[in-house]
């Protein structure tokens, strides 16, 4: 595996954002980490992919040795955190001083001050612990606002506009496309609850992903007839930025679409 500024000399230095991340450095990090494939930049040169042709084989991203130290980084914050405040603020259960219980996309883990498990009593895979601790060490959040927003609309989310279309509602509506009832089932599945916020669209869902972050689809379905595609916008609370930073609410995004549809 070739290192990041292996690759990214080899790429097009456009930073097109077509591979879903904002610069082609970013993009050559995630490569090397095989947290990406580089079949995703659709600008390589003939000359680029002949010299990567080793690094072209789509393979299965992996969250590994990245999301692993920042893992280990994370640890000694959690461990400082006053867990009786600290699950009063984000909607936790206070198991006893050192543990606590939450529910995170559906699913309950308990978080203890060196590890988290989950209801099998295993360490989740790295990434899940990091959302999870990132969560929890956000300082001071305030009480939700009630008023969703658009990814657009949430402070510094410019650089990662194109991730959240791309891999997040482009995903999902491409999945579910012409398939109303599929995606009903998938959100029931999912625990979200039917909304009866007024709109043009087709289905509309609210779920908690944590119990204070809560978020609403809203599916447009496909009007072939008018060459309309299907479109889908996951709204965000106004203060989703005090429960979450940026770059793990594209991740926690991404995790959601892929367990819609069924690819992770």
């Amino acid at each position: 595996m070739k290192t990041a500024v292996d690759i990214y000399k080899l790429l097009p230095k456009t930073n097109c954002g077509s591979c879903g991340m904002p610069t082609c450095f970013g993009f050559a990090a995630k490569v090397a980490s095989s947290m990406a494939s580089l079949s995703a930049c659709s600008n390589l040169s003939d000359d680029a992919k002949t010299a990567l042709a080793g690094e072209l084989e789509d393979k299965e991203p992996s969250r590994g040795t990245v999301y692993e130290q920042a893992l280990i980084s994370l640890r000694p914050k959690i461990a400082a955190l006053d867990f009786a405040r600290t699950a009063a603020t984000f909607g936790a259960d206070l198991i006893d001083t050192d543990t606590m219980e939450l529910t995170f996309l559906g699913d309950k883990y308990r978080i203890a001050r060196e590890h988290i498990f989950d209801k099998s009593g295993k360490e989740p895979v790295p990434f899940i612990s990091i959302l999870i601790y990132n969560h929890l060490s956000m300082p001071n959040p305030p009480a939700l606002a009630g008023e969703w927003i658009t990814f657009s609309s949430v402070p510094a989310s410019h650089a990662k506009d194109k991730a959240w279309a791309s891999h997040v509602e482009e995903v999902i509506a491409r999945h579910f496309t012409e398939n109303i009832e599929g995606l009903k089932q998938a959100c029931e599945r999912m625990g979200g609850v039917m909304s009866d916020i007024k709109g043009s669209h087709d289905a509309a869902y609210e779920f908690r992903f944590f119990p204070r972050y809560p978020v609403l689809l809203q599916f447009y379905d496909a009007v072939p007839a008018e060459d309309f595609p299907a479109q889908c916008k996951l709204l965000l609370d106004k203060t989703v930025d005090k429960y979450l930073d940026i770059e793990s609410i594209v991740v926690l995004g991404e995790e959601f679409a892929g367990r819609m549809t069924g690819k992770v």
